[in-house]
């Protein structure tokens, strides 16, 4: 049996409302791991901001030499449209200098 004292207070604490007691121990726990979670996702979150940032760098760099690339291009093009009209204009230069020499 108990004493009249405990017994007391087991009345005043179902007078008073529900017990937590048994239970403080369940949402420590639940409280702890809310928080560790918490802290897990906002490093990952971090992490993948950090990758994504330096992939958004690799791909400006990229563009960059895809820029780059094509604008070689099209000055080759245009340094072989020149050639192609000098080779022209030297076969005609030739033509009239066999013409005279003839």
């Amino acid at each position: 049996m108990l004493p009249r004292w405990d017994n007391q207070v087991g009345k005043r604490r179902k007078e008073a409302g529900v017990d937590l007691t048994p239970y403080i121990g369940t949402i420590v726990t639940v409280v702890l791991a809310f928080v560790g979670f918490y802290g897990m996702v906002s490093t990952r979150l971090a992490r993948t901001e950090q990758k994504i940032d330096d992939l958004a760098e690799t791909v400006s760099k990229h563009n960059g030499v895809i820029e780059r690339t094509y604008a070689l291009e099209r000055d080759m093009h245009t340094a072989f449209k020149r050639i192609d009209e000098l080779k022209a204009r030297d076969d005609k230069i030739e033509a009239k200098i066999e013409k005279l020499h003839e």
